[in-house]
């Protein structure tokens, strides 16, 4: 008979009764509404809201700050995807049963079936949560480096957003309780070393390094896409900031300047797209993610060039 421990309680069943009894609301609109707040911690979205920090600079209405604080938030965001990568690596713990089947919605148009699907389910490895992690990491990151309100708004607001992804992975039933809490928990420890490391923000580059590191023992522990996209990102990201950091203006000269780094930064966009979609060979795929992150880390001074 097999001997049942603490240990293996805590990594066999993880949930706590929680995912299961929020499965019995997994239908209708309060799962397309949970599908949809998830996506703010999103790696698309993350990356849209840190690069679009970083290349509006105080041209950015209401929450302008100077770009070297904005790609602080993007270099977050890097490091965040190589870091959940080397954890689920590690851990390799499943998600809740049925985490992977799309929830049977039939007024959903067929057109936009699969984009909500999606973003409703998730494969996988399940611990830590990636999208606990990352929120706390980014929109923590926000709130450290924002001008706006008060520091104790800023902190709250970042916290509903972290409490409200966290309860909409439950919600989804892609992720048990204990998941949730130990990725906010790494993600709270980790934003304050970077943020600490980077001299309050102000050092993006040397997130961006950290980025690199935990990049290259992610690939060391299993060659794969994902891998090699987030080291991929990280060394193209981290090698051209230091090649144009002094170069690149902390903040915009005149908004024709933001538009064209916008530009730029939506060509990055689109070869990350592409790349995500094909899933191209190895190599090809590093070199295309390299491009893709150094691309939008020079977004702005190639925007002030062109212009």
């Amino acid at each position: 008979m097999e001997t049942i421990t603490l240990t293996s309680m805590f990594w066999n069943g993880r949930s706590l009764g929680i995912t299961e009894m929020l499965q019995a609301y997994r239908e209708g609109p309060i799962v397309v509404f949970f599908a949809l707040t998830t996506q703010l911690a999103d790696v698309w979205f993350i990356f849209l809201l840190g690069g679009t920090l970083y290349v509006a600079g105080e041209e950015m209405p209401r929450l302008g700050i100077d770009r070297r604080r904005g790609l602080f938030v993007l270099a977050l965001a890097l490091t965040y995807v190589a870091l959940i990568g080397v954890l689920k690596n590690i851990f390799v713990l499943p998600r809740p049963p049925g985490a992977a089947e799309p929830p049977e919605i039939a007024w959903i148009p067929s057109v936009i079936e699969p984009i909500f699907h999606s973003t409703a389910t998730a494969y996988g490895p399940g611990f830590p949560s990636g999208h606990a992690l990352g929120s706390t990491m980014v929109w923590g990151g926000l709130a450290l480096v924002l001008n706006w309100g008060s520091y104790r708004t800023r902190l709250s607001i970042a916290g509903a957003v972290v409490a409200l992804v966290s309860f909409s992975r439950l919600a989804l039933g892609v992720h048990y309780l204990v998941d949730i809490v130990v990725g906010a928990a790494i993600g709270v420890v980790v934003l304050w070393v970077l943020y600490r490391l980077a001299d309050n923000g102000v050092d993006p580059g040397r997130v961006l390094l950290v980025a690199v590191v935990i990049g290259v023992v992610g690939l060391l522990l299993g060659v794969t896409f994902d891998s090699v996209t987030a080291v991929g990102g990280a060394v193209g990201g981290w090698l051209v900031w230091r090649g144009i950091a002094d170069s690149t203006p902390a903040h915009p000269t005149n908004r024709q300047e933001v538009v064209t780094g916008f530009l730029v930064l939506g060509v990055t966009a689109a070869v990350f797209g592409v790349i995500y979609a094909l899933e191209p060979p190895l190599v090809v795929t590093f070199v295309g993610a390299a491009t893709a992150a150094g691309g939008a880390v020079g977004a702005p001074l190639l925007g002030e060039r062109i212009v």
